[in-house]
């Protein structure tokens, strides 16, 4: 009975919660009859099996004691059996990410059988009392045939049969152990020879056989029976021995475990602290980063140990495995790089140079710097595409010099009619005249071609770090290194593409940024200023949605290919008008483009927050026919260091050269709502 049983189940995640966690709720165990003839019955768990466990609930990842991965909130006992709910931690990395994917979804419980019948019509246990020991979220459940069986427990069948013989040995009256039965004297056994009168069962000597026969069944059945006693007495003190001596290295194993887990909650917890405070002031505050790393740089140098290997305890490595080293290594690579510039050193740092020995060892060729340069290249680009709203929605040109000509193909006029073919002479034109054209039979002008000259303008952010600045102090933050150029990037190329050469922007109107789309809607005058009560208190309806989109002309016939941007002020007022259809309203219909967030009259709905803050006379919504703007792009991202001498900094570069611009000029492809001026 000593023996820890495991009863495997599916959970559902009930989502991801705003510190990160995520909840999951479960079946513990079922009272049914499972197909290997087991049943737990529900009041197994209210006899005071889980009062041990309510003390500490921690959640295991793979019955290991050394990976607790969160708690359980929640123990309920009702008619069907026990159910857990429990909080998986953020800090819990991998493991987290694949419950949240779907990956993991199964429960084990561990828990000792204290009292339980063996019941011969199905070979199995009936469970009437059992302590639960732990709960874990396991990758390969112990039992995938069956929702709970003893048997699954046991190596292998030979330790289970030895188990059931024994089980079944000291609860069971038929299987007890045999006792002698007491003789008959000499005398009484010359007596019991004699034969009896079919009267009368009384010997003439008055020896009563039936009385003597009763009294020896009755001594047999007591022994019997005191053997029995004293045999499961002697079981149950062995038994309560064991588990005291069980209990008690259990106590001193968890007591050593909650000391050590303490203390890595503690340093974990500080790390954490501390890259937060670093994400928290460079991402939200808009603090310099050279301000920010030396501020804090003890603190930093102190827990890089700490950071790196949390870091690492995030980091997926799945990937080492596959043959493309570009995918495999992308991560260090990055590090790499960064480490690189922000020291000077370029990819002669020993990171860089421990990752440079690790792809050539995997990729059996060899691997430059440069190839690490398109892999850093490449990656930086995808990371700002993906942290683009409006940028996806439009054509990229990539461009092989700083301007290039297009020839555009204007709208075509009317074909002719003909009521006879000539065989020879004069025939009516057949080609197509440009549209604007006057119809004359036989004298068709024909389509003049028209150009566009596309041209790009370079995009740098720039960061800067302390030329003293340790290398234990930048390695933890790294990361964050990327991403505040990723950011600044990707926040500038939304401004420009909705705002662009305008006062609205962040760029103004000085000619730094390119024309955007409110820009251009203004140039073509496709502007819409109610007049009226229509104020910057007023709310913006679907209907004024619509009215930009009739506004359009041939551009805006079709619902699909018509895109609304909106500020997050409009989004709020779309969200109290009928006609607008969010998300979850549209269901397969939603793409997944990020920032879309509905629909109004069939076309797709983005929110951007570039607008410019909620004012009179500042635009507020945008509708666009994407097919006629194009992006072209001359090169990638580069990034790239030098030294500031006359600071003593080293200053972090990221540049590329990228455009935006309308195919047919003046066309009403665009435009753009405003509010009521003061």
């Amino acid at each position: 009975m000593n023996k820890i049983f495991h009863y495997t189940s599916t959970f559902k995640s009930l989502g991801e919660q705003d510190d990160g966690s995520i909840d999951i709720k479960g079946s513990a165990s079922t009272n049914g009859l499972d197909r290997a003839g087991d049943i737990i019955e529900a009041d197994a768990w209210t006899k005071g099996g889980l009062e041990n466990f309510k003390n500490n609930p921690i959640i295991l990842f793979n019955h290991d004691y050394n990976k607790p991965i969160g708690r359980a909130t929640g123990l309920e006992v009702n008619d069907k059996g026990l159910d857990i709910s429990a909080k998986i931690s953020k800090a819990a990395g991998d493991v987290k990410d694949l419950i949240k994917d779907g990956v993991l979804g199964a429960f084990s419980v561990g828990f000792r059988v204290k009292d339980a019948d063996y019941m011969t019509e199905t070979d199995g246990y009936k469970i009437k009392d059992a302590e639960l020991f732990e709960v874990s979220v396991v990758s390969v459940p112990c039992n995938q045939g069956a929702t709970f069986s003893l048997a699954k427990s046991f190596d292998n069948m030979e330790d289970y049969e030895e188990f059931k013989k024994n089980f079944v040995k000291a609860n069971s009256m038929d299987s007890a152990d045999a006792v002698e039965i007491e003789q008959p004297s000499e005398e009484k056994s010359s007596i019991l020879e004699k034969n009896m009168s079919e009267d009368n069962k009384t010997t003439p000597e008055g020896f009563d056989l039936e009385a003597f026969a009763k009294q020896v069944a009755e001594d047999t059945a007591a022994k019997i029976a005191m053997q029995q006693a004293e045999q499961k007495a002697k079981e149950a003190a062995e038994a309560e021995e064991k588990s005291v001596e069980e209990a008690e290295v259990k106590a001193a194993e968890e007591a050593k475990q909650e000391e050590q887990k303490t203390v890595v909650t503690s340093v974990m917890t500080g790390a954490e602290k501390l890259i937060s405070d670093v994400e928290d002031r460079v991402l939200n505050k808009h603090e310099d980063l050279e301000t920010v790393i030396k501020s804090l740089e003890s603190e930093l140098k102190d827990r890089s140990a700490e950071i790196e290997a949390m870091r690492e305890s995030k980091r997926v490595f799945a990937d080492r495995g596959n043959s493309d080293w570009r995918k495999a290594f992308e991560a260090d690579i990055m590090d790499a790089k960064m480490l690189g510039l922000a020291t000077g050193k370029g990819f002669e740092t020993d990171l860089a140079k421990s990752v440079m020995e690790k792809v050539n060892s995997m990729s059996g060729v060899g691997v430059s710097s440069a190839d690490f340069e398109q892999v850093v290249s490449t990656n930086i680009e995808r990371d700002i595409q993906n942290e683009l709203v409006l940028a996806p929605l439009f054509r990229e040109i990539p461009m092989t010099s700083a301007t290039q000509i297009i020839p555009i193909l204007p709208d075509s006029g009317y074909a002719e009619f003909t009521a006879n073919q000539a065989a020879s002479g004069s025939s009516p034109h057949g080609n197509l005249a440009q549209r604007g054209d006057a119809y004359n039979p036989g004298s068709a002008g024909g389509i003049d071609m028209t150009e566009r000259t596309l041209s790009t303008k370079k995009l740098i952010s720039t960061s800067f770090i302390g030329n003293e600045t340790e290398e234990d102090a930048i390695l933890p933050i790294l990361p964050l290194i990327r991403e505040s150029m990723v950011r600044s990037h990707a926040r500038a190329i939304e401004n420009a593409i909705l705002v662009g050469d305008d006062a609205d922007g962040a760029f103004g109107t000085s000619g730094a940024s390119f024309e955007g789309l409110c820009h251009l809607a203004a140039n073509d005058s496709n502007t819409t200023q109610p007049s009226g009560t229509f104020a910057a208190t007023d709310a913006v309806t679907a209907a004024d949605l619509l009215s930009l989109r009739k506004a359009m002309g041939k551009y805006g016939v079709n619902p699909s290919e018509v895109v609304y941007i909106v500020s997050q002020d409009v989004y709020y007022d779309l969200l109290n008008d009928a006609e607008f259809q969010d998300v979850n309203l549209v269901g397969d219909m939603a793409t997944k483009l990020s920032g879309e967030i509905g629909q109004v009259f069939g076309s797709r709905v983005l929110i951007c927050d570039e607008f410019a803050a909620k004012a009179h006379s500042k635009f507020n919504s945008v509708a666009v026919y994407p097919r006629n703007y194009v992006m072209p792009r001359l090169r990638g991202v580069t990034v790239e260091s030098d030294y500031d001498v006359a600071n003593q900094r080293r200053v972090l570069v990221a540049s590329q050269r990228i455009g935006f611009l309308d195919l047919i000029d003046g066309a009403d492809s665009v435009q753009a709502l405003k509010y009521k001026s003061n």
